[in-house]
């Protein structure tokens, strides 16, 4: 019998995978074949295995940076300059926290609560990436998206990502939230989105290095209870969200009790934390009393 010999593209990903699974690396093929497809020019990884064609020497130099910098513990999606989110394929880099699909839930359940067909004006309070904006201005056009972040550097990023898919309708604003006489300025409310950074000090060092040594510190860690821009954030809410309208944030999954207890605090009602498909309580769900409830 004639031994099948592996060549090309395919090769790379096996001495890819290979090192990382020796690192201990828990999904170490389709983490090679992201790695490869990157340094290939963002070839599509179907295309891996249909092909014979190897990388070039240029391309092969920048793999093997890639997968240092990968086993060095850098995140994966800011070797290959990507992430997935829902319907989209972001750009992300250092400016920004990497979305995850704990946010992608979030999103979910602002779409349960909120009519999508009809008109809606919404703010992404921290809005980063731009992931949730922009995947709300794609999959609700009858909304009006407000994005707002205190990072220049972050609402950049998000600008890319918005004119990558051609989205026009989303308004970027600088503002740090934490400052209440921010909210004076912003419209009145349908639907308040939020993604805030909420690890606590404590939880600051039990972080996998790939988190703490790498994603923006100021898009996570939020003071000596997490709840730094959380608590801003809901009294802010409490002033510009309209009767009726919803507050949808995601938390700590030790923080319910006490941001729900906020929530109380800053006037809302219908309270409740919703779990994430992990079932760990994710998601903070509020409501801004009508008039002469």
């Amino acid at each position: 019998m004639t031994a099948v010999t592996t060549t090309g593209l395919r090769l790379r990903v096996e001495e890819c995978s290979a090192r990382l699974a020796a690192a201990g690396f828990e999904e170490p093929r389709s983490e090679a074949e992201a790695l490869v497809s990157a340094a290939a020019g963002g070839l599509p990884r179907h295309l891996l295995y249909a092909t014979e064609s190897d990388l070039t020497d240029d391309q092969h130099a920048r793999l093997e940076t890639f997968i240092q910098r990968r086993l060095a513990g850098e995140p994966l999606q800011y070797i290959t300059g990507e992430a997935a989110f829902r319907l989209l394929t972001l750009r992300v880099d250092r400016r920004a926290l990497i979305p995850r699909p704990e946010t992608e839930g979030l999103v979910e359940v602002a779409l349960r609560l909120v009519p999508t067909h009809g008109p809606a004006t919404v703010l992404d309070a921290g809005t980063g990436s731009g992931a949730i904006a922009i995947s709300l201005a794609m999959e609700c056009p009858a909304w009006t998206i407000l994005a707002a972040d205190a990072s220049p550097a972050a609402l950049e990023l998000a600008r890319e990502n918005a004119e990558r898919y051609d989205v026009s309708g989303v308004e970027w604003i600088e503002a740090d939230l934490s400052n209440f006489s921010v909210w004076r300025f912003l419209p009145p409310l349908d639907l308040l989105i939020s993604n805030p950074p909420y690890v606590s000090e404590d939880e600051w060092g039990d972080l996998p290095v790939e988190i703490s040594e790498h994603e923006p510190r100021s898009a996570l860690l939020a003071g000596p209870e997490g709840l730094d821009l959380i608590l801003p954030i809901l009294d802010g809410a409490s002033m510009r969200v309209k009767p009726g309208g919803i507050v949808v944030m995601e938390i700590g999954e030790k923080q319910g009790e006490r941001v729900a207890e906020a929530a109380r605090e800053a006037g809302f009602t219908d309270i409740r934390i919703a779990p994430d498909l992990a079932g760990r309580p994710r998601y903070l769900i509020a409501t801004q009393p009508l008039r002469g409830d």
